[in-house]
């Protein structure tokens, strides 16, 4: 049987000087604030995070503390022990990915106490954290997909949450004992945090954008380098139909070019193949915005409203949406739910400092006016 050589599609570490440069200095700072690393889906938040532990604190003297929430399920205190403590079992070491990153390891008599709620859960953090400084060591704890705690906010457990930030706050600003760095594409979640406990002063925040148009273009114009493809490289027309319609969307660009690997012929992606592809992506969002619209008249007036603005700016405030509220369509208290919901969701990201909403990336801005476009043709047809 032919040894088929495996395909390798991987995102590209690419245009993050300054953003490396910054968590240098961050991190060699006596520990004083809370870093908070927000910006749309598929940024490449956790690749930053990723590059920066191995580059910088791997080879040093920290002890870190890495807790990456993606895919778990956190709706209660049970659940968030779980994520945050497991049971010490000898020299054995839990790896996250490639990196030999540790969470916090304690006796089966420390879980008990914590799971009866006999000790606190930040008490117990506390003395792990002193335990790791008498050895030396600078404690860095790093949250990732931070979002995934939403559930245990919105069921009414919000204390612990605040607890949590107002322990961080105390390791940090008051006991300088660790660094903590908070990762999330939501934050609009972020804000609701920031206004249940005292974190305004006590915090930094830090946007991690989509990467630009000239390293989008040197990663597609360099496959085997950035991607590890070279079964076929893009014409010119190509690479500038992928900025069109992904922008600098690191996840997105890598899930296209992982699915053209099948349709290469002689080193080539022919023309059709490329375009159809696309056409799929395109109908792809269009249908996300048809599936949370469906019938209902006043979110078909809200995106039209949002579509309007798209084009003049690309960010917008609650206040420029004030003609949906004037008018009657929604009240100002739906339309701020209404808006979280779609951070929550995916189709906006929320910028805090701003407190300006976007669309989630360049191919949801497509989809939007795809989405539009057939909404229109569809009230022509059937008056």
């Amino acid at each position: 049987m032919q040894n088929l050589k495996p395909l390798i599609n991987v995102a590209p570490f690419i245009d993050r000087e300054e953003e490396m440069e910054f968590l240098e200095s961050w991190i060699a700072e006596e520990p004083k604030n809370i870093l908070f690393l927000y910006g749309p889906k598929s940024s490449g938040k956790t690749t930053l995070l990723y590059h920066f532990i191995e580059r910088h604190l791997d080879s040093k003297p920290y002890d870190i503390k890495h807790f990456n929430l993606r895919e778990l399920l956190l709706v209660n205190y049970d659940s968030f022990l779980k994520a945050f403590f497991e049971l010490k079992t000898g020299e054995h070491v839990k790896e996250t990915r490639q990196y030999d990153l540790k969470v916090f390891k304690l006796s089966v008599e420390t879980i008990k106490g914590l799971e009866s709620r006999e000790l606190d859960p930040f008490v117990v953090m506390k003395r792990e954290l002193k335990n790791q400084v008498k050895k030396g060591k600078r404690p860095v704890i790093i949250i990732d997909e931070l979002q995934a705690l939403d559930a245990i906010y919105f069921n009414g457990q919000r204390e612990l949450l605040k607890e949590m930030f107002n322990f961080f706050v105390a390791m940090t600003k008051e006991a300088h004992l660790c660094h903590v760095l908070i990762a999330s594409s939501d934050g609009y979640f972020i804000e609701r945090i920031y206004n249940d406990s005292k974190l305004k002063k006590t915090s930094d925040l830090m946007e991690i954008g989509y990467i630009g148009h000239d390293h989008v273009l040197e990663w597609l114009s360099d496959l085997k380098k950035y991607s590890k493809i070279d079964s076929f490289v893009l014409t010119e027309d190509q690479k500038n139909a992928v900025w069109d319609f992904f922008g600098g969307s690191c996840w997105e660009i890598s899930n296209f070019l992982g699915k053209l690997l099948t349709r290469g012929n002689k080193g080539r992606i022919p023309q059709h193949e490329f375009d159809k592809l696309m056409q799929d992506y395109l109908m792809t969002q269009a249908n996300g915005f048809e599936d949370r619209i469906g019938l209902d008249g006043r979110q078909q007036k809200l995106w039209k409203t949002i579509a309007a603005i798209i084009p003049t700016r690309p960010s917008f405030k609650l206040r420029d949406l004030g003609e949906l509220v004037t008018g009657q369509v929604w009240t100002e208290a739906e339309l701020r739910q209404e808006l979280g919901d779609l951070v929550r969701y995916n189709f906006l990201s929320y910028a805090p400092p701003q407190a300006a909403y976007a669309l989630q990336g360049t191919s949801m801005e497509h989809g939007l006016f795809r989405y539009l476009d057939l909404l229109e043709k569809e009230n022509t047809d059937h008056p």
